[in-house]
């Protein structure tokens, strides 16, 4: 692409170039603005990617170039319709080339990370799925606890209508189905669920002994 003007100037140049001679004047101006739109939108658009804009504009050079030499004006297609549509599909096709390689480079340096050997003479890979492991244990223990910490207050220390609040909070009603449901007054409702974070509270302090 020409040097002598910005990225964006050589691509005005170029429309003028190649097909200054089969449009108007208004047209040309019409379709120099409708390319650098899509541009910068496009660069936008992908710029998690940290384009290069000088490079990406390339890639619309050569497109007009593609343009140029493929379009029919025998099909009956307006010109700027099809270039917008070539413009678009080229800028895309760098982007997923561009998203490939980057995964690649990602995958790459993740790798050799984890091929690495920590002091205690374990791979990366096998010292992060021991610590998965270990997490997922911890869990399901936190999990089996909680359900039997519930069950036991539900049997030894609530009220029948409590127990009733108690497994349908756990179902997941709202506090006004509840209410509706049991027939229940809201001030009784409020007073359960005192006594719901009274045993949280006392669960928080028991769990880190687990």
């Amino acid at each position: 692409m020409p040097n002598k003007y910005g990225a964006l100037d050589a691509i005005k140049e170029t429309i003028r170039i190649e097909f200054g001679n089969e449009i108007s004047e208004k047209e040309l101006l019409h379709f120099q603005k409708s390319v650098i739109k899509i541009i910068n939108t496009e660069h936008i658009k992908l710029g998690y990617l940290q384009l290069d804009k000088d490079d990406f504009t390339s890639h619309v050079f050569f497109a007009l170039k593609e343009i140029k030499s493929k379009f029919d004006i025998n099909r009956k297609v307006p010109l700027l319709a099809y270039a917008n549509f070539i413009i678009k599909r080229r800028i895309l096709d760098y982007a997923k080339y561009l998203k490939r390689d980057k995964r690649k480079i990602t995958l790459l340096i993740i790798n050799s990370f984890r091929s690495g050997i920590t002091e205690e003479g374990q791979t990366f890979i096998d010292r992060d799925i021991d610590k998965f492991s270990l997490q997922i244990y911890n869990e399901e223990q936190k999990n089996l606890y909680i359900r039997k910490t519930l069950k036991n207050f539900i049997e030894y220390e609530c009220l029948e209508k409590e127990a009733l609040i108690a497994k349908m909070m756990y179902k997941g009603y709202s506090q006004k189905e509840i209410i509706s449901k049991l027939k229940i007054k809201r001030k009784d409702f409020l007073e359960f669920k005192e006594k719901l974070k009274i045993l949280f509270k006392g669960f928080i302090k028991d769990s880190s002994n687990i």
